[in-house]
């Protein structure tokens, strides 16, 4: 669908998250602003001074945040129904993000959440995609500026924007960062999703797999390594599981953390 002889109808909307990456969005200042020259923002809390529900279809909706209420869900097939195109913004849309840390965490520490939680809550904490069709991610937490811009750009001219199926550790190699984990430091870079520049191993900081895990990870290998490097099998948990659910290969992680 090419949109170069209209303006697109854009929706930003936030489900449980802390709207970073609309803050992110923000952020690009002059950027965003040549992109009204293609694009008209209906809907956004944060965008806009007054906020109004749009009875308009949406070309694009930007959902941020993940699935952890009746009210998100509900909030969700509504944007899902009235958008031509949905895209999943950040890891909490994504892969659940942080507040996903929840499913990995000890069941009386989940009872005990859940009895103090103001509204109800779900057992689990869900990406979008565990609901509805989400037809592009757009991940990381938060999403990275040119990303967004690159996305935008493919999407008002007709190209079909497509994920990077490379890892982290393609971009370390094309910045020639030095490997942590030849460092023996942990690091997610090989099971995660590139698309960051690298932007954590660049500045010596591990990657902690924010943008998601790769579909042919080897993490029993990534696993095997790490506990050569001297990580006890709950830091491992913890690390894996920090942004992502833990994978089926690594299910021997679980038991008493």
């Amino acid at each position: 669908m090419k949109l170069a002889s209209k303006k697109a109808k854009v929706g930003f909307f936030s489900l449980s998250c802390c709207e970073g990456c609309v803050l992110a969005v923000l952020d690009l200042e002059e950027k965003l602003l040549q992109a009204f020259k293609q694009i008209e923002i209906v809907e956004s809390r944060l965008l806009m001074e007054k906020v109004k529900p749009s009875a308009l279809r949406l070309d694009i909706a930007f959902v941020e945040g993940s699935v952890v209420s009746k009210h998100d869900l509900n909030k969700l097939q509504y944007i899902r129904e009235k958008s031509d195109f949905l895209v999943a913004l950040g890891a909490c849309a994504t892969i659940a993000g942080i507040p996903g840390i929840r499913n990995a965490l000890p069941p009386g520490l989940k009872e005990k959440i859940k009895r103090q939680a103001i509204k109800p809550i779900k057992e689990k904490v869900f990406p979008l995609t565990a609901f509805v069709k989400v037809d592009y991610l757009l991940q990381g937490c938060s999403i990275n500026e040119q990303e967004f811009l690159d996305f935008l750009n493919k999407f008002l001219h007709g190209a079909k924007p497509r994920l990077q199926e490379v890892p982290v550790c393609f971009e370390c190699k094309l910045r020639e960062n030095a490997c942590l984990l030849l460092k023996g430091e942990a690091c997610l870079g090989p099971v995660t999703y590139a698309g960051c520049d690298a932007l954590c191993p660049s500045q010596n900081v591990q990657c902690i797999g924010c943008r998601g895990f790769t579909n042919d990870a080897n993490f029993e290998s990534l696993d095997a390594l790490f506990k050569e490097i001297g990580l006890s099998r709950k830091e491992r948990y913890n690390l894996f599981t920090y942004f992502n659910q833990l994978p089926e290969q690594l299910k021997h992680l679980k038991g008493d953390r």
